[in-house]
């Protein structure tokens, strides 16, 4: 995909992020998934931060994703944009606020339509955002280990919203509607021709219309 792609992790073995492997996203399938990633308990908490990020960001190497599946990689009104939010903060040695530890994918879609009775369903936006965890490294016994976890996730929710309403129809259009001969079982314009002055006296066959016209005149 030249647009790149939008995954979540498959952990194995010890569900480290330095084996863990990617997955894609399945649509309307929500799915939530982590890794644990090693810190150093002289980790520097910018670097932390960055190195959190940059695993959170690799699960998601697009920047747009197609309304639908059938979307052309030529027309851009086929695509939505990929909304980011992100916050930053510093910290002490061993103490780290405001780490994105928590990558959440929301993808919001709707109803547009049905072809042959099967539902078609379009995304209208999708946006990313960091819950941020204060990382405080963990003490062993007698504080021998210099290593901790970090435990970070990756999670995916489709939010279904109603279909946009058509625009309300003008007092125009509903009296126009009413007179219209191809949405109506009755035609009006043609069922009082015959009072108009435009009518000749040609009698028509059907043995329905005799009946109508009659009626009428009655």
């Amino acid at each position: 995909d030249p647009l790149g792609s939008l995954n979540i992790w498959q952990p194995a073995g010890r569900g480290l992020c330095a084996s863990a492997a990617d997955r894609p996203v399945l649509f309307g399938v929500d799915s939530f998934s982590g890794c644990i990633l090693e810190v150093d308990i002289n980790e520097d908490c910018s670097f932390l931060r960055g190195n959190v990020t940059e695993k959170l960001n690799a699960l998601i190497q697009a920047t747009h994703i197609g309304k639908r599946d059938n979307s052309s990689y030529t027309d851009l009104s086929d695509w939505v944009e990929i909304i980011r939010n992100m916050s930053v903060d510093t910290g002490l040695k061993g103490f780290c606020p405001d780490i994105p530890a928590n990558l959440n994918i929301h993808i919001i879609f709707a109803k547009v339509g049905a072809v042959q009775g099967i539902p078609l369903q379009e995304i209208l936006a999708v946006q990313i955002s960091y819950s941020t965890v204060l990382w405080q490294f963990q003490c062993g016994l007698g504080c021998r280990n210099t290593l901790s976890f970090l435990p970070i996730t990756a999670s995916v929710q489709f939010i279904e919203v109603p279909a946009q309403p058509p625009p309300p129809v003008t007092r125009y259009q509903k009296i126009y509607a009413e007179f219209d001969c191809n949405q109506n079982e009755v035609c009006w314009p043609q069922l009082l021709y015959p009072l108009t002055r435009f009518y000749t006296g040609k009698m028509i066959n059907d043995v329905g219309c005799h009946k109508t016209w009659k009626a009428l005149f009655l």
